[in-house]
């Protein structure tokens, strides 16, 4: 009677608690990747120098070093777009991958507990032969 009381309550938490569970754990790793990638703060800051790698401009008028700091800067700016834009398609990837596995994850979680009582028989069955 125990052994029953135990594989009941058991299965009471596997399919209820530990979905509930499994369900959360989900939500905070797709709020890591998030955060992990820092997408919001790759947006906020789209367009800015990459690595804030800048120079100064000039103070005497000098047209040659004002154009060589222009480019310089409008390259850091590029370059600081291109690097973005990967980090956030890299980040937007692993969100999507992450959300579309979690179904999988719920169905083998699912399925685990026949999978289990399925083995342990075929076990018991290898043992008799």
């Amino acid at each position: 009677m125990k052994i029953v009381l135990t594989v009941l309550g058991y299965l009471r938490w596997h399919y209820g608690k530990a979905i509930y569970s499994l369900s959360n754990i989900w939500v905070n790793f797709l709020y890591l990747i998030f955060e992990y990638f820092s997408i919001k703060l790759l947006f906020e800051n789209y367009f800015s120098p990459w690595k804030r790698m800048t120079d100064n401009y000039p103070k005497k008028i000098n047209l040659k070093e004002y154009f060589y700091t222009f480019t310089t800067n409008l390259i850091m700016r590029i370059v600081g777009l291109i690097m973005r834009s990967l980090l956030i398609i890299i980040g937007l990837i692993c969100y999507v991958l992450l959300a579309l596995l979690y179904p999988l994850a719920v169905i083998i979680w699912l399925i685990l507990p026949i999978v289990i009582f399925i083995l342990i028989i075929q076990g018991f069955l290898i043992i008799l032969k």
